[in-house]
């Protein structure tokens, strides 16, 4: 699929509003040229303006490392077009693919033919590699992450994946973990699952091994692995508590935590002390959702970015905490340059800084319902760059 499909060609265009630059926000007009940022002060002949004015605000990209965009076998629930509508409508420019597809990406081959489907997607896409049975799959695809679940571990034992962590530390690969023991999986999935298996990867990290912990639902997690490892947390898990979400909209691995807990994690977020926001944006199909088996997985890429920015508009976060942790480290993460910047790619989102309350109506992938309904947020995207191209989301049209 040609991503430059139905999108106006000038060959430039011109951006011009506030954006924040530098560590501030102030009046720039980005002039972009093949999708790399030539100016902050440019008005190249024949380049298309656009200009965003009052309350706009030009951000350098978000990035999500924590994703399902399902697809292949499992295309019912979510698909690569559909998540990626999702992500733009997030402000969302680049994203990490979880490897739990159908067949479950473990060898070299599924991961190149992984990569190459993403390739033609309108945002920068990654994924990361599952765990193989045979480890000599991650020297032929030599992946920058590996993500290892609670589910590999029984299946193939904590010695398989002490092996992999050595071959990860000669190839330079994260393993990224979802960090629950199965051994204290039983039906139920309790804190306890959690926190042993943060004390496992507290020894990981202490032996050289480069560890990142996804989606922490305790402030154990985070005060077990502060220093030691990286840690990423959700929108559902800072937001939501198994107090004041129970339906089967709210079941999720690792499993919403009570009230007290949640308040704690928030907290240690707001502190500083969690180095990564990211969704682990799971869709399923309503009639699964709502089945007597509700599989686990909340959808929440198309408004993640606002229920983040709402906690700058009610100061309790800096702009510069917001960038940190869902633009700037994540995307270092990934291997992406998102600033604002000559030389730079084009990898940036405009936002309309308005309050709203979220409704069923923000979500524009495949997934269209969430638990985060009716929760208070901050900032619409309203146009998003992206390999080499402006999407103007309220009017569909694209600018290169």
């Amino acid at each position: 699929m040609d991503i430059r499909a139905g999108v106006s060609i000038s060959m430039c265009f011109v951006v011009e509003g506030k954006a924040y630059v530098g560590g501030a926000v102030r009046y720039v007009s980005l002039l972009v040229e093949g999708g790399v940022i030539k100016s902050l002060r440019g008005r190249g002949g024949g380049c298309r303006v656009l200009q965003f004015s009052g309350r706009h605000l030009i951000l350098p990209g978000f990035v999500d490392i924590h994703v399902h965009f399902r697809d292949w076998g499992l295309s019912h629930k979510e698909t690569l077009a559909g998540g990626s509508a999702a992500a733009l409508a997030g402000g969302v420019v680049a994203v990490l693919d979880m490897p739990n597809t159908r067949p479950h990406i473990r060898t070299a081959g599924l991961y190149a033919r992984r990569l190459a489907e993403g390739s033609s997607l309108p945002i920068l896409y990654g994924v990361h590699m599952g765990v193989p049975e045979d480890l000599g799959e991650l020297e032929a695809a030599r992946p920058s992450s590996v993500k290892i679940y609670p589910e590999d571990v029984a299946q193939f034992g904590w010695p398989h994946v002490e092996r992999l962590l050595d071959r990860c530390r000669g190839l330079g690969c994260t393993a990224v973990f979802h960090c629950e023991d199965p051994e204290y999986i039983s039906g139920r999935r309790p804190p306890e699952a959690e926190a042993r298996c943060a004390d496992r990867a507290a020894v990981y990290a202490r032996r050289g091994y480069r560890i990142h912990i996804t989606h922490v639902s305790l402030p154990y997690t985070v005060e077990a692995l502060r220093g030691l490892a990286t840690l990423d947390a959700t929108p559902h898990h800072l937001l939501l508590s198994s107090d004041r979400c129970s339906g089967p909209l709210c079941r999720v691995n690792p499993p919403l935590r009570s009230e007290d807990q949640r308040r704690r994690l928030l907290a240690l977020f707001l502190a500083g002390a969690v180095d990564m926001y990211a969704t682990d944006h799971a869709p399923h199909a309503l009639d699964e959702k709502l089945s007597g088996s509700p599989p686990p997985g909340i959808c929440s890429l198309d408004v993640a970015s606002s229920l983040l920015l709402r906690f700058w508009r009610d100061g309790l976060l800096g702009l510069d905490d917001v960038l940190r942790l869902y633009s700037f480290r994540p995307a270092r993460f990934a291997g992406l340059d998102v600033s604002l910047r000559p030389g730079a790619p084009a990898a940036f989102s405009v936002f309309r800084l308005e309050e709203f309350a979220v409704s069923e109506r923000d979500f524009r992938g495949t997934c269209r319902f969430s638990p985060l309904v009716g929760l208070r947020a901050f900032g619409r995207a309203v146009a998003v760059a992206s390999r080499g191209v402006l999407r103007l989301l309220e009017t569909g049209e694209a600018v290169a």
